[in-house]
C-alpha cells in the first residue's frame, strides 16, 4: 500500500528523505527519488515534484497551457502562453510534449517518425505522456488541433488509458482531460474544445469507461453528457470508484460503487434527470448516503417528492419523516403553505432546522433554488453564515446572478467573509470567473478590500474620504469568526500588494498608508513586495520614503 503525502509537505522535506535513502551503499539518487515517488502514489519523481511545487511556480509553458486542477487554473494562464509563443515560436516545437500541447500535428508526426518510442514516453513539465498534454491542453490555437494530435497518437499506438495520479490518490486519465470541468467551474476549467469528438475517439480506442474523476469533474454542472457517454460504453453497476481512500495514513482501494457515488450527488444537488438515469442503470439503492439517510429521505429533503417516489418504486427504502424533515422538504420544494402549516404547530421549527441542517439555505443558494430560498427568507431563516460560507458566497461563486439579487434584496451582507479563505462574495465570484456577478457586485456599495480587488478607485476614494481610518483597517476587523486567519494582518495596502493591484497601491501610498507592517511570520511588507508582487509595485514602494 502507498502512503498519503502529509499536508503542506515541502519539496525540501521530501528531498531529505531522498538524501537519507541515498546514503545507503548502492542506492543512486535517481533510484531513491523513484522509490519515494512510488511510496506516495506517484508514477515518477517529477510528477511528485510538480505536484508539490506547482502552486508556487505557475510559469512553465506546459504548466500554463494545461488544466492542472490547482486553484491556479485560470483563462489568463493561456493568454500568458500565447504571449510566450509570440515572443518565442520555437517553444511550440521544442519536443513532442510541447507539440502535442499546442496541437501541431506535423511536428508530432516528425518526432514519431524519428523515434516511435516517444508515443508513450513521459516528459515535459508534468512528466506526462504526449496524449495527456493533448487532452489537458486548453490553448485552442488557430490552425492547430489537439484532437488531430490525439488521433495521430492513438493511430501510432498511444495508450488510450494514459493517466497520472493527482496527489497520488486521484486517477486523472486522458478521458478526464477531454471532459474537463471541476470544482473551479467551467470558466476556469473548461472542457476540451472538441470534447465529444475527443472522448469518442478515446472510448473507441478502448478507454476504461469507469472514469470516476471525469464523472466527478462534470457532476457540478447540469446535464449528463459525460455520464450518458460512459454508460453507453459499458459503465455499469459492478464498477467501483477508481480513486483511492485514505485509511490510517495509507491509500487503499475505494469500495464505493461508481454509480452510487454519482447518485448521492445528483439527488442532493437537484440533478433529477441524471438521478433517474443512474437509477435506471443499476445504481445501488440499498446503501445509505454519507450522512446516514436513505435515498428516499435524501430526495424528499432536497425538495423532490416525485424523485423520492421514483426511488421507492425501484426498491429504495422508505422512512417516516419527522416535522424537521417535512419542513425542509416543504421549503426545498417551494411549498410555502405547507411550511407555514408546520410552523403553526411548532413555532420554533425554523430554529430546529437551522441547528440540524446549518448549510440548508447555503446549498439551496449555490444550486440556484430560487423558490426554496424565497420560502426560507419569508419564514425568517438566517441569510448569514452558519457554516463555512454564506448563501451569498455560494450564489456568487456559481454565477447565479438572480440568486445574488434575491439575497441582497432580502438583506444579505455584501461584505461577509467565509471562514476558510476569509474572502467576500465578490472575491468568490472573481475566483470562479463568474463575470456577470463580478460586474454586478463591483457596482454596488462594496467595502474597501473589494474596491481594491476590482480597482474601483472612485469607490475606494469615497470610502477613504468618509473614513480615513479605513486606510489602516485590517481583514481581522471584517471577520466575525473568532478563529485567527493568515490574512488577518492585511491592511488595504498589503492586500493591494499581494493581489497585484497597482492603481490601488498608488492611491493608498499617496494617502499615506503605512509600509512598516509585517505578517504573522514576521515578514515585512517591503520584503513581500519584492517576493510576491510586481516590478511596477516595487518601484512605487521604492519611490516613497519610509
Amino acid at each position: 500500500m502507498t502512503k498519503q503525502l502529509p499536508e503542506n509537505q515541502s519539496i525540501d522535506d521530501i528531498r531529505l528523505l531522498v538524501s537519507s535513502m541515498g546514503s545507503y551503499d548502492g542506492v543512486s539518487e535517481a533510484e531513491a527519488e523513484q522509490t519515494i515517488a512510488l511510496e506516495y502514489g506517484f508514477a515518477t519523481w517529477r510528477q511528485l515534484e510538480a505536484y508539490i511545487t506547482h502552486p508556487a511556480g505557475n510559469s512553465d509553458f506546459l504548466q500554463l497551457s494545461c488544466l492542472t486542477y490547482f486553484t491556479t487554473d485560470r483563462p489568463a494562464n493561456r493568454e500568458r502562453v500565447r504571449a510566450m509563443l509570440d515572443a518565442d515560436p520555437l517553444l511550440a516545437s521544442q519536443d513532442i510534449w510541447s507539440a502535442a500541447c499546442v496541437g501541431d500535428v506535423s511536428a508530432v508526426a516528425r518526432f514519431l517518425d524519428a523515434d516511435a518510442t516517444l508515443v508513450n514516453k513521459r516528459g515535459g513539465y508534468f512528466d506526462w505522456q504526449p496524449l495527456l498534454y493533448a487532452c489537458y491542453s486548453r490553448l485552442n490555437l488557430p490552425d492547430k488541433s489537439t484532437l488531430a494530435v490525439a488521433e495521430l497518437l492513438i493511430d501510432r499506438g498511444a495508450d488510450p488509458n494514459s493517466h497520472y495520479m493527482w496527489g497520488g490518490q486521484y486517477r486523472f486519465t486522458a478521458l478526464t482531460g477531454a471532459f474537463g470541468e471541476g470544482e473551479m467551474g467551467p470558466v476556469n476549467q473548461p472542457p476540451h474544445e472538441e470534447c465529444e469528438a475527443l472522448a469518442s475517439l478515446l472510448l473507441a480506442a478502448g478507454v476504461n469507461p469507469n472514469d470516476g474523476q471525469a464523472l466527478y469533474n462534470t457532476m457540478f454542472t447540469p446535464g449528463s453528457d459525460c455520464l450518458a457517454m460512459l454508460l453507453d460504453h459499458g459503465l455499469g453497476p459492478d464498477h467501483k470508484c477508481n480513486w483511492l481512500d485514505v485509511r490510517d495514513g495509507e491509500f487503499v482501494d475505494k469500495s464505493e460503487q461508481t454509480l452510487g457515488y454519482q447518485l448521492g450527488w445528483a439527488v442532493r444537488n437537484h440533478h433529477v434527470e441524471r438521478a433517474r438515469l443512474l437509477i435506471d442503470h443499476g445504481a445501488d439503492l440499498t446503501i445509505q448516503t454519507d450522512d446516514g439517510k436513505t435515498w428516499y429521505e435524501t430526495a424528499w429533503l432536497a425538495g423532490h417528492p416525485d424523485l423520492a417516489r421514483y426511488l421507492a418504486d425501484h426498491g429504495a427504502e422508505t422512512v417516516e419523516l419527522d416535522s424537521i424533515k417535512r419542513l425542509i422538504g416543504a421549503c426545498m420544494s417551494g411549498d410555502v403553505s405547507a411550511a407555514k402549516a408546520l410552523l403553526e404547530n411548532e413555532p420554533d421549527l425554523v430554529e430546529k432546522v437551522q441547528n440540524t441542517e446549518p448549510n440548508l439555505l447555503t446549498d439551496a443558494a449555490g444550486s440556484n433554488q430560487l423558490e426554496a430560498v424565497c420560502v426560507m427568507a419569508e419564514l425568517g431563516f438566517n441569510l448569514g453564515q452558519l457554516g463555512n460560507a454564506s448563501p451569498l458566497h455560494q450564489a456568487a461563486f456559481h454565477g447565479h446572478l438572480d440568486m445574488v439579487e434575491l439575497l441582497l434584496a432580502e438583506g444579505a451582507d455584501l461584505g461577509i467573509r467565509d471562514r476558510f479563505y476569509a474572502g467576500t462574495p465578490l472575491q468568490w465570484a472573481i475566483t470562479a470567473g463568474s463575470s456577470e456577478v463580478v460586474t454586478y457586485l463591483a457596482k454596488r456599495e462594496i467595502g474597501v478590500f473589494d474596491a481594491i480587488i476590482v480597482e474601483n478607485l472612485d469607490r475606494l476614494t469615497t470610502l477613504l474620504d468618509a473614513d480615513p481610518g479605513l486606510l489602516e483597517t485590517t481583514i481581522r476587523v471584517e471577520r466575525s469568526d473568532p478563529v485567527p486567519h493568515d490574512a488577518d494582518w492585511q491592511t488595504p495596502l498589503a492586500f493591494a500588494v499581494l493581489y497585484k493591484c497597482p492603481a490601488a497601491v498608488e492611491l493608498l501610498l499617496e494617502r499615506g498608508a503605512r509600509k512598516d507592517i509585517a505578517n504573522d511570520d514576521g515578514q515585512h511588507l517591503t520584503e513581500l513586495v519584492l517576493k510576491e508582487s510586481t516590478d511596477e509595485i516595487a518601484q512605487m514602494f521604492a519611490a516613497v520614503a519610509d
